[in-house]
């Protein structure tokens, strides 16, 4: 977009040609002060059509200025002063439109170098808004986006570990959380899919199962003991009031050895699983039952009243190892 002087300059130079001074008649004493207009003078029209030249006066003019008891002097002497300020402002209206062009050029190139950037190739989905890069210790929760920000309120590191549903979902990269560390990990549309703790031999862990964008626009979300536990945790809505799945209960401490969770050193990590192949343990399951309602999480299959909904696209997940 150069922008030329002329187009800048509305009237850039008055046609004082014989022709023109016959299209309107203007005194001359209201054009040069002090001088009488003798009534025999043409008078001169300002505003003409453009030209790039300050034309002087016809000879028509001159001699009819001549004429006016030595008026050409003086006439020649305001015609002189205007050709210069009109030349100066010429030359100032010139070196503003060479600023604006630069100007408009350095924005043109800053403009194609960010729309460069914009054509880099895109980033796949397993490695946007589910990969590594989207963790965050930190960061703000962002209500159109779904996520889950985790908590670790033991007093041992927790590394977490993410096993989407078969139906295209991105797996996140694990995530290890410090003793009181918090992150935040961001989901893609429709994300399903579960998580849990890595502690132990893996034969038996509590599970946070969850479902983004889901009937009706809900996040559901439940904790499940039907594969064990070896973590306590609770889910949530990040902000706001909501139901909450699960329990930050020690629930290994008090339990019978019988149904406590050990590694093949004999170390306890947790309780054993309550259903296997569709098979409940009566014991496992008493167990559970009494410090999980079946509105608060998975004991068994059929606790489908632990299925929780929200409108919020963003869980809070508390956990203990």
């Amino acid at each position: 977009m150069n922008i030329a002087a002329e187009r800048l300059l509305n009237r850039p130079s008055p046609d004082f040609s014989d022709s023109t001074l016959n299209t309107q008649k203007t005194p001359l004493a209201n054009l040069v002060p002090g001088v009488p207009d003798s009534g025999g003078a043409k008078s001169i029209l300002f505003g003409s059509p453009a030209s790039s030249d300050l034309p002087g006066l016809s000879p028509q003019t001159q001699e009819s200025a001549a004429g006016n008891g030595g008026l050409s002097s003086a006439w020649d002497h305001f015609i002189q002063r205007i050709n210069s300020q009109m030349q100066s402002a010429g030359s100032l209206l010139t070196s503003l439109v060479q600023q604006v062009n630069k100007a408009h050029a350095a924005e043109t190139e800053t403009k194609t170098e960010a729309s460069a950037d914009s054509n880099a190739p895109a980033v796949n989905a397993a490695e946007s808004s589910s990969g590594a890069a989207a963790v965050s210790s930190d960061a703000d929760i962002d209500p159109r986006q779904n996520s889950m920000t985790f908590e670790n309120k033991g007093d041992k590191p927790m590394t977490l570990s993410f096993t989407p549903n078969a139906d295209g979902s991105a797996k996140p990269e694990d995530l290890i959380l410090q003793p009181g560390e918090t992150k935040t990990q961001k989901f893609d549309a429709n994300w399903s899919g579960n998580f849990r703790s890595t502690a132990g031999d893996g034969a038996n862990v509590t599970l946070g199962e969850v479902k983004f964008d889901g009937g009706s626009g809900q996040t559901y979300y439940d904790v499940s003991y039907i594969e064990g536990n070896n973590a306590a945790m609770t889910i949530g809505p990040a902000k706001g009031d909501g139901r909450v799945s699960g329990t930050l209960d020690d629930l290994v401490s008090g339990a019978p050895d019988g149904i406590k969770a050990k590694d093949a050193e004999g170390n306890v990590y947790g309780l054993k699983k309550s259903t296997t192949a569709e098979q409940q343990d009566p014991a496992v399951v008493n167990y559970y039952r009494q410090h999980v309602a079946a509105d608060k999480g998975y004991v068994i299959p059929s606790d489908n009243e632990s299925t929780l909904g929200s409108s919020s696209k963003n869980l809070k997940v508390e956990l203990k190892g």
